[in-house]
This record gives C-alpha cells, sequence and structure tokens, in this order.
C-alpha cells in the first residue's frame, strides 16, 4: 500500500496480511519475491488487475517476526519486471514476470547537463529540508548511471505521490526518466522555497509583535 519499491534500494515492508505472511514463509533458499504498489491502497484483499502490472523482483534479506503476529521485512530491489499471467491466487499470489530491459541514456552534452541539473535541484532540496539526511545528496553524488541516480531520487523524495513514483518505475527510458524527475525537483523545490519564504515571514510578524508588546509594557 502507498509503496513503490526501485531497484538498488533497500526497503523496509510491514506484512500484515494472511496471505502476505505465508508468502513470505514459504520461501526457501530462493528468497525473491516481486514487490507491486495497489493502485488503490483501501482495498484490504486486492485482486491481480488492483495491482500495477510493472513491480520489482526484490531479495528478502531479513525477517522480523513481529508481536502481533505481523513480519517486518527488508527487500532489495533487483530489476523492474511486468507481471504476465497469473498462475495462483491462493493462499498467495504467484505469477510468471518479464524482465523488463532499461533503455539507456546517451552519454552527450544535453544528457550530461541533464544528469547534472538533477542532481544540483536535489541537492538544494536536501540542504532545505529539516527532514531529509545530507547522506543522501553525499550517496546521490557518488551515483554515475542515470538510471540508477533517478531511481534513488525518486526512492528518497517522501513528497513524491504513489502515482508519480509508478510513473518513474514504468519509465523504461533513462532519459525521459531523467526529465520526469527533473521536473518533480524544480517543482518541489519552489515549494520548499515558498515554504521557507512563508515561515520567515511568520516569524518576522511574531518578532515584530512581541517588539511592540515588550516596547508597551517598558512604557506603562
Amino acid at each position: 500500500r502507498d509503496t513503490v519499491l526501485f531497484p538498488h534500494a533497500v526497503l523496509p515492508l510491514t506484512v500484515g496480511r494472511e496471505s502476505s505472511v505465508q508468502l513470505i514463509n514459504s520461501l526457501g533458499e530462493d528468497k525473491t519475491i516481486v514487490v507491486a504498489a495497489q493502485r488503490e491502497a483501501r482495498i484490504d484483499s486486492p485482486q491481480p488487475t488492483d495491482l500495477y502490472a510493472v513491480g520489482t523482483l526484490a531479495m528478502v534479506h531479513k525477517v522480523v517476526r513481529m508481536p502481533n503476529q505481523s513480519l517486518f521485512v527488508f527487500a532489495e530491489g533487483l530489476e523492474r519486471v511486468q507481471m504476465k499471467e497469473f498462475v495462483q491466487l491462493t493462499p498467495f499470489m504467484r505469477a510468471q514476470v518479464e524482465t523488463i530491459q532499461e533503455l539507456a541514456a546517451g552519454r552527450g552534452a544535453e544528457e550530461e547537463a541533464l544528469q547534472r541539473n538533477v542532481l544540483t535541484l536535489f541537492q538544494q532540496i536536501v540542504a532545505g529540508s529539516p527532514t531529509l539526511s545530507d547522506e543522501l545528496a553525499t550517496v546521490a553524488m557518488n551515483i554515475e548511471e542515470p538510471g540508477r541516480l533517478v531511481d534513488f531520487i525518486a526512492s528518497s523524495l517522501p513528497t513524491l505521490s504513489t502515482r508519480d513514483k509508478q510513473e518513474i518505475l514504468e519509465t523504461y527510458s533513462v532519459r525521459p526518466r531523467l526529465e520526469k524527475i527533473n521536473q518533480h525537483l524544480a517543482k518541489e523545490l519552489e515549494v520548499q522555497q515558498l515554504r521557507n519564504k512563508i515561515q520567515s515571514e511568520v516569524q518576522d510578524r511574531v518578532q515584530q509583535t512581541q517588539r511592540e508588546y515588550y516596547l508597551r509594557e517598558q512604557m506603562k
């Protein structure tokens, strides 16, 4: 629900549905599952049509059993996959999947400029956010592959909606993926700057009101 896992990202997943718990418990030496987002988070018992067809093949690294019988699972995204035919619905879903090949971007001046712009915008957003760790900007600086950079940024931005993240996941060609995340980052930075400006103006008004109050009290 409201979760999109990207390749190369590690995501903690809370597994509470009985069918999903059975799926995790059934894993043998092959610890791979497919993580796919629901189209509507409110649906408690999703059917194949309630899931996005494109998801991420993931490796389950660790399973923590909670006191309420639910599971806490650490899953690492491996690659984009498309679910084809569902061959089993109970006790958990099983489907045939097909690996999606990424279409690499060119390495011309435009692609290089676009990648640098994406990185700069992300660094500015991290620097101006009270909730995002500075380490995110450092990690992003060390990612050379443009497609992987976009996936990392998309998975790190809490303001991106599930629909927007899914759209980026389904964009197999790297150049359009760079352009999409660039638009999201530009909008996010503008919103962040406006929010900071509003907060600053409010603080200035509060301080001015307090100063006037103290002056009146002193005059009294």
